[in-house]
C-alpha cells in the first residue's frame, strides 16, 4: 500500500529527530536561571541562564520562558553552557530561539575552564556575540549520524555546518573538517579552547578567558596544628 501524506511527514520528522550529534545517553539539559538578587557578582542588567546536559526538544522552550520571566531592567543573557550537544532539529529550535532574544537583547556565551562544548552546543555557543572559554575549557567535533549510528549523514552534516558558518566560523577552520575528515568519517575530534583559538582560528571563540581564577580565602574553622 502506498505510503500516505501524512505518514511520510511523520516518517521524515522521526528520521530528522534521530539526527544525533552527541552520545544517546547523555541526560537531558538542565536549566538554572540566575540574576544579581542571587549572585552578587552578576550585573544588574544581566540574566545567566547555566545550561548543563543534552540540548533535547524541551531545551528551546525551557529557555524562551527563563528569558520571559525575567526581571524588569534586564537587557542581557550570558549562556553559560556545559553540554554534550543534541540533536539537529532541537538545536536548531534553541538557535531560533536564541534568535528571538537577540532581536531586542543582547546574548553573550560561556563555556568555562574545564567545561565540555560538544558537537550541537557548538553551533549554540556561536550565537553570542561575545563568546568567552577557557583554555582549559573541551571541544568535540564530529559528523551529524543517526542515534545508533557513528558514520556520518554528508547532508545533514553540511547543514550543521552551515549554522556554523552563518554564525561567522573561519571557512577556513571549516574546510579543514572536512578535508581532513573529522566531521565525514566515524570519529571525533577533540581539542582544547586554547587550541580552538590559537591554533585552529576558528572564530568559534571571541575571547579566552584569563587562567588564574583569584578567589576568596576560606580558613577552616579549627586550625589543623597549633600556631608557633
Amino acid at each position: 500500500m502506498p505510503m500516505s501524506w501524512l505518514a511520510g511527514v511523520k516518517r521524515a520528522v522521526s528520521v530528522l529527530a534521530a539526527m544525533s550529534v552527541l552520545p544517546p545517553s547523555a541526560p537531558a539539559a538542565d536549566i538554572e536561571a540566575l540574576t544579581r538578587a542571587l549572585n552578587r557578582t552578576i550585573p544588574e542588567d544581566t540574566l545567566v541562564v547555566r545550561l548543563v546536559g543534552r540540548i533535547d526538544s524541551v531545551t528551546a522552550d525551557e529557555l524562551a520562558a527563563a528569558w520571559s520571566a525575567r526581571p524588569d531592567g534586564i537587557d542581557r543573557l550570558l549562556l553559560d553552557l556545559e553540554s554534550p550537544g543534541g540533536s539537529l532539529a532541537a538545536t536548531e529550535q534553541v538557535i531560533a530561539a536564541l534568535g528571538a532574544i537577540r532581536a531586542g537583547a543582547r546574548v553573550d556565551t560561556l563555556v568555562r575552564h574545564g567545561a565540555m562544548c560538544a558537537s550541537a552546543c557548538v553551533a549554540v555557543f556561536m550565537q553570542g556575540e561575545d563568546r568567552a572559554a577557557g583554555g582549559a575549557s573541551v571541544w568535540m567535533f564530529h559528523g551529524v549520524c543517526y542515534a545508533d549510528s557513528n558514520v556520518p549523514s554528508l547532508s545533514q552534516t553540511g547543514r550543521f555546518l552551515d549554522l556554523l558558518r552563518d554564525a561567522g566560523a573561519s571557512e577556513d577552520f571549516l574546510c579543514r573538517l572536512e578535508d581532513e575528515g573529522f566531521v565525514t568519517t566515524a570519529g571525533k575530534l577533540w581539542i582544547s579552547g586554547y587550541e580552538l583559538y590559537h591554533v585552529y582560528k576558528a572564530n568559534v571563540i571571541t575571547r579566552l578567558l584569563e587562567p588564574w581564577r583569584r578567589e576568596s580565602p576560606i580558613l577552616p574553622e579549627r586550625m589543623p596544628f597549633a600556631p608557633r
